[in-house]
């Protein structure tokens, strides 16, 4: 299909939903077993090495998702088989609210964790995530998608502001460290930081703070602001193909950098003892994580445009032999893009979040939990940032520490809500928190599944 310059802007915005591999472990507790898969997420978890090792050889999770479409199941069931075709492979979701999509691959392991001289907690985690983002769509923009154009919308023009669409995959290397700052017995304070080293492996934005468009049927308008920055080896990452992102890791565009997550957590033992190890009756948890950024090189057509086009539509033809840089490189030469800052490397923070976790122990093997992950990342200035969507997540589960299941209830941002369940049987897990919502209809916005290995050494003393 032939794409223009407003083509590639919006496409880039919404239709990456449907080839985007993707949040972490959504509905999985700690209760009852290991918490070495949460330290990432909040080093405070490294203390539960207090009574014994913990090993994570591997764990991995994807989620995607979009408000924008209905995919009818069988498209994505199928490994997403080809380009999706519109109403045969999805529907647009005609409400009004703004339209959105999130995405995220991350695979874990292997990760260690172990106490030091009886007070100190260390940890060692290695990850790789990659990141897609893009929305504040309103529905009249959304509507310019499709093979026609509504006769509404010639001669009017829609207006874009602060829309964008962002993609980051990166690498890191983790050192946790944790200690108990308070235990009385009844009540135990905890405490935890890791430093990251990051490797930056591809990024790319697409923003714009306000740009017009007019359909006038035999030419178009465009007017505003674009913002576009891209590493060399982006490509792979932006057509239809999810199975070219995997193979493309390994092109590393980008530098080192530092990350920083930071967390504690709360219990309350209303049966203390000194003597003998008690459960809890309810927890709190809460973190601050992937304070940083990685430097990356910008590649040729990076920059910031002005754009003032009246034009024929061919003029804006983008061909599928053309790379990125040789479409804008042709433009400016047309004369259609008014180039103003040339960028020659460019700043990708990480998807800075807060998270805050609440369980308690109803008895009978029983827990409820809470979750709530809200995203710190906004936009603006020449970027539209990868970040995770926010969510809050309700949890029951029932079991112990060889077994156990729950049903996770998630309401994620953008008018989204899922039904899913998890397992856990010794060492292995495996979940997702959309697999209710996904078996009882033919036609979903959002999918996730997690799945690990995790094993505990106990110590022959427990220490609390």
């Amino acid at each position: 299909m032939k794409k223009g310059l407003t083509g590639i802007f919006i496409t880039s915005l919404l239709l990456t939903a449907y080839n985007s591999l993707a949040q972490q472990f959504i509905g999985l507790n700690t209760t009852a077993y290991s918490a070495i898969h949460h330290m990432p997420t909040n080093p405070a978890w490294v203390n539960n090495a207090a009574d014994g090792m913990e090993i994570m050889p591997f764990s991995v999770n994807m989620l995607a998702g979009t408000n924008a479409y209905y995919f009818y199941k069988k498209f994505i069931l199928e490994g997403f088989n080809g380009q999706a075709i519109e109403g045969k492979d999805y529907l647009r979701d005609p409400q009004t609210y703004q339209k959105h999509l999130w995405a995220n691959l991350e695979i874990n392991g292997p990760a260690v964790s172990f106490t030091y001289k009886d007070e100190h907690n260390l940890g060692v985690f290695t990850r790789a995530r990659q990141l897609h983002r893009a929305g504040n769509i309103t529905s009249s923009e959304f509507a310019l998608l499709g093979q026609s154009l509504p006769e509404t919308y010639l001669n009017n023009p829609v207006r874009f502001s602060k829309a964008g669409y962002s993609t980051h995959t990166f690498a890191e290397v983790g050192f946790t460290y944790g200690r108990i700052l308070y235990n009385n017995y009844y009540h135990r304070l905890k405490g935890g930081i890791s430093v990251k080293y990051l490797m930056g492996f591809v990024a790319g934005s697409v923003y714009t703070n306000e740009l017009t468009y007019t359909n006038r049927g035999d030419s178009i308008a465009i007017q505003g602001d674009m913002n576009v920055l891209y590493t060399h080896n982006i490509g792979p990452f932006i057509d239809n193909n999810a199975q070219n992102d995997l193979t493309s890791w390994f092109q590393r565009a980008g530098r080192g950098g530092l990350g920083l997550d930071l967390g504690v957590q709360y219990e309350y033992h209303p049966d203390g003892n000194p003597n003998i190890a008690t459960p809890y009756l309810f927890s709190i948890a809460a973190s601050l994580t992937d304070i940083g950024g990685i430097s990356y090189i910008a590649d040729t057509g990076s920059g910031s445009y002005e754009l003032d086009i009246h034009t024929d539509t061919s003029k804006l033809v983008k061909y599928p032999y053309e790379g990125i840089n040789e479409y804008m490189m042709k433009l400016e030469r047309d004369t259609l893009l008014g180039r103003g800052e040339k960028a020659e490397k460019f700043r990708m923070g990480l998807p800075t979040a807060f998270r805050l976790n609440a369980d308690f122990n109803a008895g009978n093997k029983m827990n409820f939990a809470v979750n709530v992950l809200l995203n710190l990342r906004g936009n603006g200035g020449d970027r539209y940032r990868p970040a995770y969507v926010s969510y809050i997540n309700i949890t029951p589960s029932y079991g112990g520490k060889k077994f156990q299941v729950g049903m996770p209830f998630t309401v994620i941002g953008y008018q989204t809500i899922a039904v899913g369940a998890t397992l856990r049987v010794g060492p292995f897990y495996i979940g997702s928190s959309s697999a209710l919502t996904t078996i009882m209809s033919t036609k979903i916005k959002y999918i996730d599944a997690y799945a690990g290995l995790v094993l505990k050494l106990k110590n022959e003393q427990k220490r609390y």
